[in-house]
């Protein structure tokens, strides 16, 4: 009699038992994963590891008073820190500017100056400032060395050349510096928009550079 109201008993509790099991697995968490610019990275809100690479096209003008041109960039940009409003960063450029100057009078005809140059900044260091997750203003500055060939046409040597400073159907190699600003607009968390003006002054000869020019970065 005891037997059987004991499993009497046991029945009576097993629905109550498995009323209590738990009917799925653990409730989702309430953390997701951001998207787009607010992607988490190497360095927050950078870069996916805070690095960029670009090409940029514009105007330049040149050395040696040989007027506007056309002027290509690369860069790369790679993160050293986080400092007070933004970051710092290592960077490298290389450009290259075509002009040709206006005709002036030599002797009793008119010459021109054909100038190629490469400008080289191995070393620079740029600050962007990053309040805002789409618009990065920022400035770099660093060493530059400029490699520049010239070709007189017609090809006649003459000294009112010396005057102006051109090294006529030579090359010559400057060392110099260089300073800038620029704005970079982020079109997505890999792609940016930069535009920037750059300023370059090289020892000897009385040589400046102004570029104005602007492309695309990829991030990564």
């Amino acid at each position: 009699m005891h037997l059987r109201a004991l499993v009497l008993a046991v029945l009576a509790a097993a629905p109550t038992a498995r009323a209590q099991e738990p009917s799925g697995g653990p409730p989702p968490s309430s953390q997701r994963e951001s998207a787009g610019l607010d992607v988490r990275e190497l360095l927050p809100d950078i870069g996916r590891i805070g690095a960029q690479v670009g090409a940029l096209a514009g105007a330049s003008w040149n050395p040696y008073q040989t007027g506007q041109g056309l002027t290509l960039a690369g860069f790369i940009d790679l993160p050293l820190t986080r400092v007070p409003g933004g970051k710092l960063s290592y960077e490298i450029e290389l450009g290259a500017s075509l002009a040709t100057s206006d005709p002036f009078p030599v002797g009793r005809g008119q010459q021109q100056i054909r100038l190629r140059a490469v400008d080289a900044a191995p070393f620079s260091l740029r600050y962007t400032l990053m309040r805002s997750p789409r618009l990065r203003p920022y400035l770099v500055a660093g060493v530059d060395v400029l490699i520049a060939t010239t070709r007189l046409e017609p090809a006649v040597q003459a000294p009112e050349l010396e005057a102006r400073g051109v090294p006529a159907g030579t090359a010559t190699i400057e060392l110099g510096a260089h300073a800038g600003v620029g704005l970079e607009v982020r079109l997505s968390g890999g792609l940016s928009w930069n535009s920037a003006y750059r300023f370059a002054a090289f020892q000897g000869r009385e040589a400046t550079l102004h570029c104005v020019v602007t492309g695309l970065g990829i991030h990564w």
